[in-house]
């Protein structure tokens, strides 16, 4: 019962701490956590679209970099730093599809996670990274849904570099489809 509770907490921790190889560990200068979304071009022939919402594809958002960059409350955290597609779709609506993970011990109803790989590939059990998940923040009560059954969720894509209490990829306002 408290092991997803501790995935949980395991991930808050990777995002924290950073688990990825280290661009340039004696970087000393300060720099931004990512370019200023707002400034980013978007070119909506770059994506592929359903009923006016973004499909998500999970080979854009395993496509991020980490950078080791000083921080105010660590001494360093590993700053995601996406790549030019990933950054267009924040703030955009979007449809995501993945395999489902609860994380009802956390005590809030409200947060799942979608993976683009099933529970004993994702990044919980070592295969990949905190790229590939992405808090789900719904809006309604979920229907019973069984760990790794695949789902689509709809709502507003946001990017993370700097909410630690947060995966680097946040659906805000979602939706659940299927």
């Amino acid at each position: 019962m408290y092991i997803r509770y501790f995935i949980y907490v395991t991930i808050c921790l990777y995002v924290f701490y950073g688990c990825k190889p280290v661009e340039d560990p004696g970087a000393k200068a300060v720099e931004p956590p990512i370019a200023n979304i707002s400034e980013t071009p978007f070119d909506s022939s770059a994506y592929q679209w359903e009923d006016g919402y973004i499909l998500v594809n999970w080979k854009d958002l395993l496509d991020v970099k980490f950078k080791r960059l000083p921080h105010e409350l660590l001494d360093s955290a590993d700053i995601p730093q996406f790549n030019e597609k990933v950054k267009g779709m924040h703030g955009k609506q979007v449809i995501l599809e993945g395999f489902y993970i609860p994380v009802e011990e956390t005590g809030d109803e409200n947060i799942v996670i979608l993976s683009a790989y099933p529970y004993a590939q994702c990044f919980f059990c070592g295969q990949a990274g905190v790229e590939s998940i992405v808090d789900i923040l719904i809006k309604e009560k979920l229907p019973p849904i069984k760990t790794d059954t695949k789902v689509r969720f709809s709502g507003k894509f946001r990017t993370n570099a700097d909410d630690f209490d947060f995966l680097i990829y946040i659906l805000e306002d979602a939706k659940f489809l299927n």
